[in-house]
C-alpha cells in the first residue's frame, strides 16, 4: 500500500479506472513489514496517508464504490519447511503485522470502510499456507480466504445470495 513500496498496489489504479469496479477488497500490509532489501518498513510513517489517498482515488473511479479492507494475515511460524532464517525474519516481522491491523481497522474508522479481520479465522492453520513461506496462502487457503470474503460481504448486505 506504500507508495513507496515494493511491490505496490498502486500500479494498478489504471486498470481500475478502466473497470470502475462496484466493489473494492484491499489486502495489503504484508510486504510494508520487511526492511532488507525492500525497506519498506523504513517508510511506514507514510502507511495511513497513502492507503487514504488510495481509498480517495478509489472513490473519485466510482463514489459509490463499496471498499472493504482486510488486515494482513499474521507470520504462521509453525508453517511446514521454514528455515531457521525464515522463521527468524518472520518472528522479526510479527509485531510490524499486529501494527499495521491495529492501522488498517483505524483507517477503516476513519474513511467508513467495511473491515474484515482475517487474523483469527487464519490462527493456527498452517496447513492454509504456503510450504516454507509462513506469509502467503496455498490453493486451500486463498479458498477459505474467498470464503471469509464472500460471508463478509453477505453479513454486511454488500451482496445479496
Amino acid at each position: 500500500m506504500l507508495r513507496y513500496g515494493k511491490p505496490n498496489l498502486w500500479r494498478i489504479l489504471d486498470s481500475l479506472q478502466n473497470f470502475k469496479p462496484d466493489i473494492v477488497i484491499i489486502k495489503a500490509g504484508t510486504n510494508e513489514t520487511v526492511s532488507k532489501p525492500l525497506f519498506n518498513w523504513e517508510h511506514i510513517n507514510e502507511f495511513e496517508k497513502d492507503y487514504s489517498d488510495y481509498v480517495s482515488l478509489i472513490r473519485k473511479i466510482n463514489p459509490a464504490c463499496r471498499i472493504i479492507v482486510c488486515s494482513p494475515l499474521d507470520m504462521v511460524i509453525q508453517t511446514d519447511g521454514l528455515s531457521a532464517a525464515r522463521k527468524e525474519d518472520l518472528t522479526g516481522r510479527r509485531p510490524r503485522i499486529w501494527e499495521l491491523r491495529k492501522r488498517i481497522k483505524r483507517i477503516a474508522i476513519s474513511e467508513n470502510l467495511s473491515f474484515l479481520d482475517l487474523t483469527n479465522p487464519f490462527k493456527g492453520k498452517a496447513n492454509l499456507m504456503t510450504k516454507s513461506d509462513g506469509v502467503h496462502p496455498n490453493a486451500d487457503g486463498y479458498q477459505y480466504l474467498a470464503s471469509l470474503v464472500y460471508k463478509h460481504l453477505l453479513k454486511r448486505e454488500i451482496v445479496v445470495k
